[in-house]
């Protein structure tokens, strides 16, 4: 039951339901990332009063998300499905277009209400729930949400993802690189650290996994083919599993470097996606390196 007695100090730490742990089950590709992040792993703890909001926003790298009212008022949420989410992206532009003039990924920064009657007049279905206290509120990948709070309440929200979230997770690694967004983690190094333990994962994880890591060989042969036409073409072996964050991220567009990249020797070393493999300095072709190599335990 999700419900649970507070008393009951050791159940709740071991439950499935305790958001603590929701991440890390069996089923959830989160479980193989490393390190604790911040909102996505560790839960995050919202303190609500009357009227106070939280904007139009989907989740990091359009996940699930889970949120859990533990005690006080309700919270009033609205929901668009992910198959308007770019409808609803559409007309936020068309009614403010001078906010997104100096900031395209405007609605990334949880800073954007817009009234759900003006979403419906633009044909947007927009659905809405009260969430009472010991109450879970689910949202769906790309699916856009808001709402506030009917009185002071105290609530808990994490992130999951499961089998069926791979595919769109893949799509806002490259909606992240249009936007120039630097993404909380690496998609393809989770997909690889799966990979490596096939043997843990259920069947439907397993399938989803199978399909995902043939998209991103096919992506990545074509990727590094294009460099080569483009004229880089001297290569060399490095493991990005083992390089800091901060050191392989595109110049371009700020994406996390993992089975390949270029490197220019110029300014202490720009690094590049395979997408902008030319585009971050002016050095031709010819000085740039493809790097790659797959990360421990993976082998062609």
């Amino acid at each position: 039951s999700p419900h649970h007695n507070p008393h009951d100090g050791p159940d709740y730490c071991c439950s499935g339901w305790n958001l603590n742990n929701i991440p890390n089950l069996k089923g959830s590709l989160l479980r193989y990332i490393d390190q604790d992040i911040s909102g996505m792993k560790v839960p995050w703890l919202y303190v609500g009063m009357c009227f106070s909001c939280f904007c139009w926003h989907i989740e990091d790298h359009w996940s699930y998300s889970i949120n859990y009212l533990h005690w006080g008022e309700p919270k009033t949420w609205y929901g668009v499905p992910s198959g308007y989410a770019e409808s609803l992206e559409a007309t936020m532009r068309e009614q403010a277009p001078e906010l997104f003039v100096d900031q395209p990924d405007l609605l990334h920064h949880l800073v954007t209400i817009l009234s759900p009657n003006v979403l419906m007049k633009n044909g947007i279905p927009v659905v809405r729930t009260d969430q009472c206290a010991g109450e879970f509120v689910v949202t769906f990948p790309r699916a856009y949400h808001t709402g506030f709070n009917q009185g002071f309440n105290f609530a808990e929200a994490v992130n999951f993802t499961v089998a069926d979230w791979l595919p769109i997770g893949r799509q806002s690694i490259e909606h992240y690189r249009e936007m120039r967004r630097t993404p909380v983690f690496s998609h393809d190094e989770v997909l690889c650290k799966t990979m490596v333990l096939p043997d843990k994962l259920d069947l439907s994880l397993l399938v989803g996994v199978a399909q995902d890591a043939l998209a991103m060989c096919q992506v990545e042969e074509g990727r590094r083919e294009e460099a080569r036409r483009k004229g880089i073409t001297y290569s060399e072996r490095e493991i990005f599993e083992l390089v800091h964050d901060d050191q392989r991220q595109c110049r371009v567009c700020n994406t996390a470097c993992f089975l390949s990249a270029t490197r220019c020797p110029c300014n202490g070393g720009v690094v590049c996606c395979l997408c902008h493999c030319l585009d971050g300095c002016s050095c031709s072709a010819s000085n740039k390196t493809l790097r790659a190599g797959l990360p421990a335990g993976l082998h062609v």
